[in-house]
């Protein structure tokens, strides 16, 4: 699958032209042998920071939001984490070596470069995230020259061509991976390296050919009962130094067992007209779905809940509703995986599931579910049916459907993280004044078990169906395209386009239910609030802008 601003459907399968047997398969002796690769994940830039996990930046006028400033990361990157694992068993020679800089400041990560740099060096790259991948890829070629730098993710693959041939990627970026086959493109482009495996054999990867010609090897997404799901035995280090504290700050109150990893075991989207059609917003993003049997699900989940003792959450939009009754019997993905964990006497008993799902889906499966989930990431976007528009993720019925699933998480004893979108088309001030009402009145209601109540504008970023509506229709869109997004700028023309109010009015109203969340969450109960922010006016990410600039200048 091609990921791209055109919205298509998925395909899974193999596709014969590449290589997909790992380990590669008699391969022949290494021309060159990789001493280390580094994966990297990627702080939000500083008009961001805080924004992970559904954090936010503080919000004014109210006290008691110390814990907001040291939250970090509280999940490791699973697709990471997986390609580690692949890692691990094709090449176990090789050093792999996992930066997480939410965790690690700048000037660390600046020495390590220096001391050592890496020979491969991979990111996963989100809007939110570019500016920083551009950074630390350029510092890696400064100091080595040849290193090989990888992009990859949502940002990255969408926008592959743009970086290839952007001012900044077209210096300090070789290769995209461009589709849901991370560990296969990654692990390819490692033997192709080596000189093992001729590079056209590679799924999902884009690069520039000889002549600067942008070349896409798309591929099918390979069987994702397949898989090998990620091995976190191999960072149990970071767990303990890092995402341990983040995750006692923000959420050892709501869970028995004291840590939390994410595994890719979301069911994917069933929104349209039969079990295996994405939904349009689906599309756009090229969400795939996740799932491996979970014959091959629960060994994992024993290690990780008996011998890691962490929670786990579920990565993925549609985890809730894969089961018979949504689909009349043709999906069972949940019933299977309820009856495993129930069979098994290291997960049997035990609340270890954080799982996303809309408010259908969770009133379809809610009481299957119930034995082994213990919070519902729940995607409300907006009460007001008007502002949810027929392609929506966020579909739901009102506010009486809303009160009625949150009613029955009530009465099953869930934990709910709840998010939602202001500034939706068709907004009036009336309606984000009735929105806040609606927010408010939820968070005050359901105080007891809400771990997170996250609400956010709606980003206009490559990925999303607002990006898309406005890249087709809005010159202005298609002339700042490219390898970096102005953001805020962007949705601030998309609010003031189709909203009656300005993203200045959608940040207040935000700001409020904010402050109404922080000053509950105080009271004893825990629950925090999280706003995301755009970035584009805070002086520091001109600060960083300029460290690109000054490290390019370097090369």
């Amino acid at each position: 699958m091609e990921m791209s601003l055109r919205p298509s459907e998925e395909a899974v399968g193999i596709d014969g032209r590449y290589q997909w047997a790992l380990p590669l398969p008699s391969a022949r002796r290494p021309e060159r042998r990789l001493r280390s690769v580094w994966y990297f994940a990627l702080p939000l830039t500083s008009a961001h920071r805080g924004g992970a996990s559904g954090g936010g930046a503080e919000v004014e006028g109210v006290d008691g939001q110390e814990r907001y400033r040291n939250e970090s990361c509280v999940y490791p990157h699973a697709a990471l984490v997986e390609m580690m694992t692949y890692q691990h068993r094709c090449f176990p020679g090789v050093g792999a070596r996992y930066i997480d800089m939410s965790h690690v400041q700048w000037p660390e990560v600046r020495a390590m470069i220096a001391a050592d740099p890496p020979e491969v060096a991979a990111f996963t790259a989100y809007t939110a995230t570019a500016l920083w991948a551009f950074i630390v890829a350029a510092e890696i070629k400064r100091v080595n020259p040849d290193a090989v730098v990888v992009f990859g993710n949502d940002h990255a693959g969408i926008l592959h061509r743009e970086i290839l041939t952007g001012t900044y990627g077209s210096r300090v970026v070789d290769y995209i991976s461009t589709g849901n086959n991370g560990p296969f493109t990654m692990m390819g482009l490692l033997y192709a390296l080596q000189g093992q495996l001729d590079l056209t054999r590679v799924p999902s990867l884009a690069y520039r050919a000889n002549g600067g010609q942008v070349v896409n090897q798309s591929a099918s997404s390979y069987p994702l009962d397949r898989r090998m799901l990620p091995d976190y035995r191999l960072i149990e280090d970071q767990l303990a130094n890092h995402y341990d504290k983040a995750f006692d700050l923000w959420y050892a109150q709501h869970y028995e067992l004291r840590r939390m990893v994410t595994m890719p075991l979301d069911g994917g989207c069933t929104w349209g007209s039969r079990a295996s059609r994405r939904c349009r917003h689906c599309s756009i993003q090229g969400l795939t779905p996740k799932t491996t049997t979970p014959q091959n699900i629960v060994p994992v989940l024993e290690t990780v809940v008996g011998r890691l003792g962490a929670n786990v959450y579920a990565a993925g939009d549609s985890t809730f509703g894969f089961s018979r009754e949504q689909w009349s019997g043709e999906i069972s993905y949940l019933d299977e995986l309820a009856e495993a964990c129930a069979g098994s006497p290291v997960l049997r008993d035990r609340r270890f599931m954080l799982a996303y799902g809309l408010v259908y889906e969770f009133l379809q499966s809610a009481e299957l579910c119930q034995g082994f989930i213990r919070t519902w990431n729940v995607g409300l976007e907006a009460f007001n049916p008007k502002l949810l528009r027929g392609d929506s993720k966020g579909i739901n019925k009102g506010p009486e459907r809303v009160t009625e699933a949150l009613d029955l998480a009530q009465r099953l004893d869930y934990r709910l993280y709840i998010s939602g979108i202001m500034g939706l088309p068709g907004t009036t001030l009336k309606m984000l004044r009735t929105e806040v009402d609606h927010w408010l009145a939820l968070a005050e209601t359901y105080r007891d078990c809400i771990t997170t109540i996250s609400v956010s504008s709606p980003g206009v970023i490559p990925g999303s169906r607002m990006y898309y509506d406005s890249y087709r229709s809005d010159p202005t869109v298609r002339a700042v395209h490219g390898e970096i997004i102005p953001a805020r700028r962007l949705t601030e023309r998309y609010v003031r386009l189709n909203t009656e109010v300005e993203l200045a009015d959608v940040e207040a109203a935000i700001a409020e239910v904010g402050r109404g969340v922080i000053t509950l969450g105080k009271q004893g109960n825990h629950m925090k609030f999280g706003g995301y922010m755009l970035g584009g006016k805070d002086h520091e990410e001109e600060r960083e802008r300029r460290l690109l600039n000054d490290i390019c200048a370097e090369l």
